[in-house]
């Protein structure tokens, strides 16, 4: 069993003279953790390859002794245990470096962005892209709430939560996007209390009346199956290959029982097999396996032999091998979402069709389609991969019932 320690920049902020945590990255058997050394420094005053500051940095003395120190008491930790027969644990070698930093002592206040800013430093070296992505949009909008003006943990109260929902409605966040930034800061709290940034009875999520963030409604976004027809119908120009890209993903989507777009542009070849889809969800992890109705299997012939596939084996043009990290396919997917949305838009407005169209428009017209024709609620979750009928029943109850409204509207 292996254990490493290594000093790192969090890259919190890409602009030439921000100042970076410094990190102690620490691996055990594979799985990494970091604790802060509660110092920073600019990118250009950081030796990597030294594990120190450059003579450069204004306090290039304080933080080297110190990062020195952290270093030989690690050793002597690791040395001491390795005696015993043991291994210090993340828990050990993080308390002996807050000890050594006073993160031990008293509750200490710690300013609400450098807190987002750490966390999100820690989920970005442990290519957490996606979730910490959650951290930086939550962060802009506290910061545009703050007016860029940082503030101390112990400064915030129930009164500054109340006041930054109300915030946030005013700018016409929907209540989806609020729950998510409502959330995240409770989740990024509760880590402060953790780490001993902030006292245990210093909670203002308390007070907050969280209940309407729990199950949010989001709008209907189905379309009926006509309006489908229509878009698998319309005549595209064949040097329009992004439009018809994107309109291939969207039902690509439909026909293949609502698949996100993030598990879609992941799909390769290989995941074909005799006609059937087999793929794991991103999200949930759930593998799944269907055999492909006949207009999925026309959209795979037609990219079988496409000129500009992707070169790494994936069915659809978008991964490359050149998007070789964790952060570079997240970003290259977003990029590519946000192009397909907006080709959709436009196509849904030449169409006639009022409502908004998105890839996740697909995943619902999907639901809605077997609801209307029929098919049972909990064969509807089956195939969407939810795991109780209560996840469907919430599901259902966003995107409307067809039959309960069918059957009223013939009753009345």
């Amino acid at each position: 069993m292996s254990l490493s320690i290594k000093f790192v920049l969090a890259n919190k902020d890409k602009k030439k003279d921000a100042e970076h945590p410094i990190m102690l990255r620490i691996i055990i058997d594979r799985k990494n953790q970091l604790v802060s050394t509660k110092k920073v420094s600019r990118q250009e005053h950081w030796l990597s390859k030294e594990q120190q500051v450059s003579r450069s940095h204004p306090r290039h003395k304080e933080i080297n002794l110190l990062l020195r120190t952290i270093i030989s008491e690690l050793d002597f930790l690791i040395i001491s245990e390795g005696k015993k027969g043991k291994r210090p644990t993340f828990d050990e070698v993080k308390a002996l470096v807050r000890g050594l930093t006073g993160g031990n002592s008293e509750p200490e206040s710690k300013s609400l962005y450098t807190l987002f800013e750490d966390h999100i430093g820690t989920l970005t070296q442990q290519n957490r892209i996606g979730y910490a992505d959650t951290f930086k949009f939550t962060l802009s909008s506290l910061k545009g709430f703050t007016q860029n003006k940082d503030r101390d943990l112990l400064s915030i109260n129930i009164g500054f939560l109340t006041r930054y929902e109300s915030y946030l409605v005013e700018r016409g966040c929907a209540i989806t996007t609020r729950s998510v930034y409502l959330r995240t800061f409770r989740t990024l709290w509760k880590a402060a209390i953790k780490d001993k940034f902030c006292p245990e009875n210093h909670y203002p999520f308390k007070d907050f009346a969280f209940g309407k963030y729990n199950n949010p409604r989001t709008k209907k976004r189905a379309i009926q199956k006509t309006q489908i027809e229509l878009i698998a119908n319309m005549v595209i120009a064949p040097e329009k290959d992004t439009l018809i890209n994107s309109r291939n993903y969207f039902l690509f989507s439909f026909y293949c029982r609502g698949i996100n777009f993030t598990d879609l542009a992941s799909l390769k070849w290989d995941n074909i097999v005799d006609d059937e889809l087999q793929y794991v969800r991103s999200k949930t992890k759930e593998e799944f396996r269907f055999k492909l109705h006949p207009s999925a299997l026309e959209i795979l012939a037609y990219y079988k032999d496409l000129k500009g596939n992707s070169d790494a084996g994936y069915i659809f043009p978008i991964l490359y091998k050149r998007h070789d990290t964790p952060q570079s396919i997240r970003y290259r997917k977003q990029k590519v979402r946000t192009r397909v949305n907006k080709d959709l838009q436009e196509l849904g407005a030449s169409l006639g069709i009022q409502k908004n169209l998105t890839t996740y428009v697909a995943r619902h017209s999907y639901a809605t389609t077997l609801r209307r024709n029929g098919v049972s609620k909990e064969n509807i979750g089956r195939s969407l991969g939810h795991d109780s009928l209560k996840t469907t029943d919430i599901y259902l109850e966003d995107i409307g019932d067809p039959i309960l409204d069918d059957l009223i509207n013939s009753t009345l």
